[in-house]
């Protein structure tokens, strides 16, 4: 047994379900939160008990008003530390495939919550991927990199940190 690990009482993370959905020209579904400067994929937190593509599918159809999204494989995994400053878990997002979305398919973005002034997305687009650094964050462009060359290159499945690829080779970060 390990004692630096209990598993009646395990660490707290984070999960997100995140969904690369394309249009027919290879461009990718982004959102732009309300909450945040850049854009990002479509997708958002596991609940507990949830299966990770489960929540793909409740986000998709959350942030999108797209309930027949399918869910296809698993094209990476990105591990992001925690972030004291914003108090964000340490978690991981499962970046799943999307697949095929027609450009003029009828998306609907959520209304503000109860009691909230702003809707929680404000926002879509089809990016281009030669465009994707002018909308997303570094982390989250590296992310959506590293899974559109996994749906060129099956073998190239990801495995990453921050949006960094990680190899068996690399030292632990510190």
């Amino acid at each position: 047994m390990h004692s630096d690990h209990d598993n009646k009482r395990p660490g707290h993370r984070r999960i997100g379900a995140l969904l690369l959905i394309r249009n027919p020209d290879g461009a990718v579904l982004l959102v732009k939160p309300s909450y945040r400067k850049h854009w990002q994929l479509v997708g958002g937190g596991v609940r507990p008990g949830e299966l990770v593509p489960h929540a793909a599918l409740r986000e998709a159809a959350e942030e999108t008003g797209l309930a027949d999204v399918g869910v296809g494989d698993l094209l990476a995994v990105d591990h992001i530390a925690a972030n004291p400053k914003s108090g964000a878990a340490e978690g991981f997002n499962f970046i799943l495939d999307g697949g095929v979305l027609a450009s003029d398919a009828p998306i609907t973005l959520p209304d503000p919550a109860p009691g909230e002034e702003e809707p929680e997305l404000t926002d879509w687009k089809f990016v281009p991927p030669n465009e994707l650094g002018d909308y997303c964050n570094p982390v989250q462009h590296r992310r959506i990199c590293a899974a559109l060359a996994v749906l060129d290159d099956p073998s190239q499945r990801a495995y990453l940190a921050e949006g960094q690829p990680v190899t068996p080779y690399s030292k632990p970060r510190a």
